[in-house]
């Protein structure tokens, strides 16, 4: 004979906890969100006003069977039984001896049946790997409850399935760009990926913040009461589930970090995050990498990238299983109603969530927008005016002027600033995208940034303008001060100095003419909509370098002038 015992608080759930974790061991569970310790901890934490009723299913004294519900009352009394831990528990079961499982499902429904009148059940996260899916909707179909199920894919690896080589060789193409852009970024200085200890993962949560300021975030992530859910969930102690955060840090600032609950075989990806200052070199595809090395070197079976149809969850997966919502009521016409809004409420969800193109726009445009009006100056209108009538037509005309090498008679001191020097600054990633750039920035003896030198390009990014450079000519960009000595400066290498100068920009020619520039191209890009038309002449360039007395061997890329992107 089976009968339940309804435990209310938490004082006595923990005479249980033996009983529970023995099941789960014994059942080889490897869901995360099932165990005693995430579940006493989210009722302790996040839970603590929900009206928790933990139902245990006994045989013959000794408990097979428990039922971690959460109870509510809906429009005119109807009874609302869901999972807990709804919203952050992405799968969830009921915790059962596997020959007990649905003798006990189908107990527990009958007495829910007479206790309660009216009744809705709403249990999320059931995988349909697992059969418990299954015995509700089989109850359903033979008692004639009305009933509606709803499936999400839920995307993973199994390493078992294939041997890592043969994953990095599948992958081959998306590991190389990785690579090209982790290259980059260790060029400009000293990266690592390393393990968190639980006292300093604040700032992880600070990141977070720092990630989605210009994004609107509906997970809660860097709330209070979230917070303090994950600070002493990353202290439980158990064997079977541990919580693991590794950061990703460039010169001993954090750029990237990932939560990982881990139980049993399984690796379970909670939240990743990165600097959006630091976009340009890709730390959410090295950090993603690195865990995901991590949890096979750490030989998990199943790395899972969580139940959701974003698109980087379905370049890296081997297998997918789908998560279910089940959703059961009693045959009222109350309940019916109830259960038809969610049915809608659920379905226009799901077509929504689905739907990338429209998350990208709630999430990222709206959010920007929001970020906009909230913090824009006077200053940012105008150049977000500027910036949008640009796209639609626009007429940029600038000179090139280069001057001779011996031009410069006056020295100053500079000093070059690495992205070491720029980690605090305000609007650092300006800088960054300057350094990716392939710029090189100087600084003046008031620690004021005097120009930007690039050596290889010619760089007019607000128009997409490139040419490539002889091989001792530099690019700069100044404030136009201290341009005689900035030139001096750069002269002093023996290199000729190269400045693009815009066509309304009279004052600043007739000084380039004083210190011995020569103009030797004018450059005439015409844009509409998303056409744009080049105008230049070719020979300019050559010409110049030929008067010079410079030998072309180096020049054989003036042949494929126009360039520009």
């Amino acid at each position: 004979m089976l009968s339940y015992r309804l435990v209310t608080t938490m004082e006595e759930l923990e005479s249980y906890k033996s009983t529970w974790s023995e099941i789960l061991e014994r059942e080889k569970n490897n869901n995360p969100f099932i165990e005693f310790e995430w579940v006493s901890t989210w009722w302790t934490t996040l839970g603590v006003n929900d009206n928790v009723e933990i139902y245990i299913v006994e045989h013959e004294g000794m408990a097979v069977a428990f039922f971690p519900f959460v109870r509510s009352k809906r429009f005119g009394g109807i009874h609302h039984f869901s999972f807990i831990g709804q919203g952050f528990a992405t799968y969830m079961e009921v915790i059962a001896v596997k020959q007990w499982k649905e003798p006990s499902i189908e107990y527990l429904l009958k007495e829910l049946s007479r206790k309660y009148e009216r009744f809705i059940l709403e249990l999320h996260g059931l995988l349909e790997s697992k059969n418990t899916s299954q015995i509700l909707e089989k109850y359903a179909i033979e008692h004639r409850v009305p009933h509606s199920i709803f499936r999400a894919v839920t995307p993973y690896i199994d390493f078992h399935s294939i041997k890592l080589e043969d994953f990095l060789h599948k992958y081959r193409k998306k590991f190389k760009s990785i690579q090209r852009r982790e290259k980059k970024l260790k060029a400009l200085g000293y990266v690592t990926f390393q393990a968190v200890h639980r006292e300093r993962i604040a700032g992880m949560f600070d990141l977070f913040e720092r990630r989605w300021q210009k994004k609107i975030d509906k997970s809660g992530f860097t709330e209070q009461q979230t917070r303090r859910f994950f600070e002493c969930l990353t202290k439980e102690k158990c064997k079977a589930l541990r919580v693991e955060v590794d950061s990703l840090q460039f010169e001993g600032y954090w750029i990237g970090f990932t939560i990982d609950i881990c139980c049993r075989d399984r690796n379970f990806c909670q939240a990743m995050g990165h600097d959006p200052d630091f976009n340009m070199f890709g730390p959410g595809r090295l950090i993603e990498r690195e865990n995901m090395l991590k949890a096979h070197a750490s030989n998990y079976r199943f790395y899972d990238f969580g139940s959701g149809y974003e698109p980087y969850k379905f370049e890296w997966y081997t297998h997918i299983d789908f998560s279910r919502r089940f959703v059961m009521s009693t045959k009222g016409k109350r309940e019916r109603i109830l259960r038809l809004i969610m049915i809608l409420r659920d379905r226009l969800k799901g077509q929504l969530t689905n739907n990338h193109q429209l998350v990208k726009l709630k999430r990222d445009r709206l959010g920007e927008l929001r970020y906009f009006l909230k913090n824009a100056r006077l200053k940012d209108w105008f150049h977000s005016f500027k910036k949008g009538i640009n796209r639609l037509i626009a007429v940029h005309i600038f000179d090139i002027y280069v001057s001779e090498k011996d031009q410069g008679q006056n020295s100053s001191s500079f000093n070059e600033m690495f992205i070491q020097d720029v980690m605090a600054y305000r609007g650092r990633a300006n800088y960054f995208s300057n350094y990716q750039k392939g710029y090189r920035i100087f600084r003046n003896s008031t620690k004021e940034i005097a120009f930007l030198r690039h050596d290889q390009l010619i760089y007019e990014e607000k128009i997409g303008f490139t040419h490539k450079l002889p091989s001792d000519v530099s690019y700069i960009k100044e404030n136009n001060c201290q341009l005689s000595d900035i030139v001096a400066k750069v002269q002093e290498e023996g290199r000729a100095v190269c400045i693009s100068v815009h066509w309304y920009e009279g004052k600043r020619r007739r000084k380039l003419v004083q210190l011995g520039f020569k103009k030797v191209e004018r450059i005439k890009i015409f844009q509409l909509f998303n056409k744009k038309k080049v105008y230049r002449k070719e020979n300019n360039w050559l010409k110049y370098l030929q008067s010079q007395g410079k030998n072309i061997d180096h020049l054989w890329q003036l042949v494929l002038l126009p360039m520009f992107t």
